[in-house]
Order: structure tokens, then C-alpha cells, then sequence
């Protein structure tokens, strides 16, 4: 089986436009009004035992922008993401998720003075 990091992308984003009343993107189109989540970056760590199927660690990284005054909007966010995905079983159409996990939730003002982030990570493991 081919690796099934695109295949964990879609389902990622397909879960979250379903379950979040926020809109969710990969690639944010400009003059998009706050509150949006982003799919921000993977990491992928190989930990294949010596003899079976390959099976790989991720850390998968969300964004939430939001220009709501203070840090309510990215709180009420960032807990509807841990919801949605915190040992939630995610369909793949290439491979398998073992496991979903959220391990860190976030938040913090930007230097702009306005704008809050906040950040979800979680762990994923998949096999193929």
C-alpha cells in the first residue's frame, strides 16, 4: 500500500468541515473573514517494527485565526476540534488510523495586538 498521509489530510479536513461551524483550509483564499482552522504541517516518524506492516507516528498541526476581542472564539474552537477528533476513528482511503489522539491545545494574541491564535496537535498513528 502506497503512504497514506494525503489520504489522512482528506479525512482530517473532511471531519472537520462536518463537525466545525467554522470553515476549514489547507491553502486559506485571500480576503478570507475570521474565524477559519488551517491545516498547517505534518511531521512523520517511522516506527516500523522489524518484521509487519509499516506503521508510522504523526503529528499533525491545526491552526485557528480568529479576530474575536480576546481569546473566547479560539478556546470555544480549538475544544470543538479536541471533540471532533480526540480518539475519533478516521476512515482512509489508503492505509489505516490506529489511533487519533489530541495531545495539546494552545492559545495565544499575535503581535498585531488584534488577532488570536490558537493551535490543536495531534498524534496520529497509521499503518500500511
Amino acid at each position: 500500500m502506497s503512504n497514506p498521509g494525503l489520504a489522512l489530510q482528506k479525512a482530517l479536513f473532511d471531519r472537520l468541515s462536518t463537525a466545525l461551524a467554522t470553515s476549514v483550509f489547507d491553502a486559506v483564499p485571500e480576503d478570507t473573514p475570521y474565524p477559519y482552522v488551517t491545516l498547517d504541517y505534518e511531521v512523520t516518524d517511522n516506527t516500523t517494527p522489524v518484521s509487519g506492516k509499516k506503521r508510522e507516528n504523526r503529528l499533525f498541526y491545526l491552526s485557528v485565526w480568529s479576530d474575536y476581542q480576546g481569546q473566547a472564539e479560539v478556546k470555544r474552537i480549538n475544544g470543538e476540534i479536541a471533540e471532533a477528533l480526540d480518539e475519533v476513528a478516521l476512515p482512509l482511503s489508503t492505509g489505516t488510523v490506529v489511533s487519533v489522539r489530541v495531545l495539546r491545545t494552545e492559545t495565544n494574541r499575535e503581535p498585531d495586538g488584534k488577532t488570536y491564535m490558537g493551535s490543536v496537535t495531534l498524534r496520529i498513528i497509521t499503518q500500511h
